[in-house]
């Protein structure tokens, strides 16, 4: 009995063993790291029209900055997600209120040289990983501070519940901010512009992606020790 108790007992620590390692590999982060990895970085004068690349620089605003709603950062693309903690019976989780992205085309800019990043681009053609680096979290004895409370109004939510006893919430948010060094991969296009980032030459190169090649943005700094630059 003991014996089939052990192992039972056995079996169950590796199936949760490896339910973790699969969550790990096929994560967002991870698969949008080891795409990156198969591909060198390219410089931005040294690209040609319709080529797949991988480029890394700084992000700048192409016009007027984002603000993200918990940081109050400048940033051209953020990502927000807040969550409540639930009680069903003995046990709690906690489960999604607010899932919020917003974005806006941003200039890369990459050894003096510069790119145009179109972010405009259907969800299922872009792949976006950022790393959750701004956290609160309000409670119990922790009031959400105004900020917060607006922003979750502003969804439909708030802090509070029956009787005005506070909510367990924690709230996540990611950023590509203004001058941030990050990393991009998409479809190049060659095109006439008005940005004259280029006084030789009246075309810019513009990056996206599509349903074959997606766009991938990134500021894990992981993505930057991929492999070394192309030179052709």
């Amino acid at each position: 009995m003991n014996d089939g108790i052990i192992t039972v007992f056995g079996i169950g620590i590796i199936l949760i063993a490896t339910g973790i390692t699969i969550g790990y590999y096929f994560s967002n982060k991870n698969r949008i790291l080891r795409a990156l990895k198969k591909h060198p970085f390219k410089r931005i004068g040294l690209i040609k029209d319709n080529e797949y690349v991988k480029i890394k620089g700084k992000a700048i605003s192409n016009d007027t900055s984002l603000v993200s709603p918990i940081g109050k950062r400048k940033c051209v693309y953020y990502q927000v997600e807040i969550q409540e903690k639930r009680s069903s019976g003995k046990s709690s989780h906690w489960h999604t209120i607010v899932k919020e992205h917003k974005f806006q085309d941003f200039i890369i800019e990459s050894q003096t040289e510069k790119a145009i990043v179109i972010t405009n681009v259907p969800n299922k053609n872009k792949r976006i990983y950022l790393n959750k680096d701004v956290e609160h979290s309000s409670g119990t004895w922790n009031d959400a501070p105004e900020f917060l409370e607006n922003y979750l109004r502003s969804h439909g939510r708030e802090s509070t519940g029956f009787l005005g006893f506070n909510k367990s919430i924690r709230y996540k948010e990611g950023a590509i901010e203004v001058g941030e060094n990050i990393t991009i991969m998409g479809t190049a296009k060659w095109k006439e512009s008005d940005h004259n980032f280029d006084q030789y030459s009246s075309k810019s190169l513009f990056i996206s992606g599509d349903g074959e090649n997606k766009l991938i943005i990134t500021d894990d700094p992981k993505a930057q020790e991929s492999k070394k630059t192309s030179l052709h």
